[in-house]
């Protein structure tokens, strides 16, 4: 976990680097054009198609563990972001959110495996486009904290569950990255892809009935698509401050 860990520090530390850099660049850019900044909150939410890509150890058979299920989650998915406009054309996000995700892989043939966490995240993007309220895409990084973990293994129509808080099956802690595509009328597609394996290989056990498993993922890797909306925070002490556009214009 130490060396993954390291190494996925490293390349959020050099993402952030990367919209840092690319924020003064674009921030010259555009300062020719002059135009008040714009201050606000969007209250998001999304249903999420996650995926895995599920490793078995060179000492067992590679095609023991398959992951070829899709995912849906369409509960807790919600967000709030902070957006600050530097200019019409580029602006950066941030926040805070929760999200429920996970995978669905077999072991063997006969065992369906269901395992999700429910995670705490803290995003920092930078975006462009038509701002505030028009086409854009927002590019960020977003480390979240898995802090509850649920297992349930499905086998000859039974169901055996496992779940805790803070669980050292997971690593903690897992940075990812995310591209967003949004619309005039708030709606939004996502990709995000998670830098650290979601599992940790040497705490995993399943359990059905009396007997046990052999569940070693030395990799899980984890992905998801979305689609959501967001809709604006109206703020009355601002109100006269934002741009009469679609976006904004409809909550009033």
């Amino acid at each position: 976990m130490i060396p993954q860990l390291a190494s996925s520090i490293k390349s959020l530390c050099c993402g952030v680097l990367v919209i840092g850099l690319v924020s003064l660049t674009a921030t010259s850019a555009y300062c020719q054009m002059d135009p008040p900044k714009n201050k606000y909150w969007f209250s998001s939410y999304e249903f999420i198609f996650s995926l895995s890509d599920i490793g078995a150890p060179d000492s067992l058979p590679q095609d023991l563990y398959s992951s070829s299920n899709m995912r849906f989650s369409g509960f807790i998915n919600s967000q709030y972001q902070y957006h600050y406009d530097i200019n019409r054309n580029f602006g950066l996000m941030t926040g805070f959110g929760f999200r429920n995700v996970g995978f669905i892989n077999n072991i063997g043939d006969t065992i369906k495996l269901k395992q999700r966490v429910y995670s705490f995240g803290v995003p920092v993007a930078m975006k462009f486009g038509k701002l505030p309220g028009g086409y854009s895409v927002t590019l960020g990084v977003e480390p979240e904290l898995f802090f509850h973990y649920k297992q349930k293994a499905i086998y000859d129509d039974e169901k055996y569950k496992k779940m805790g808080w803070f669980s050292n099956r997971v690593n903690l802690i897992n940075p990812s990255v995310f591209v967003d595509f949004r619309f005039k009328n708030g709606f939004f597609l996502r990709y995000k892809h998670y830098l650290l394996d979601v599992l940790v290989p040497e705490n995993q056990s399943v359990s059905v009935g009396e007997k046990s498993v052999v569940y070693v993922p030395e990799t899980s890797k984890m992905y998801y698509l979305s689609f959501g909306f967001s809709l604006p925070i109206e703020d009355e002490k601002d109100d006269r401050k934002r741009p009469n556009n679609d976006i904004f214009g409809f909550m009033r």
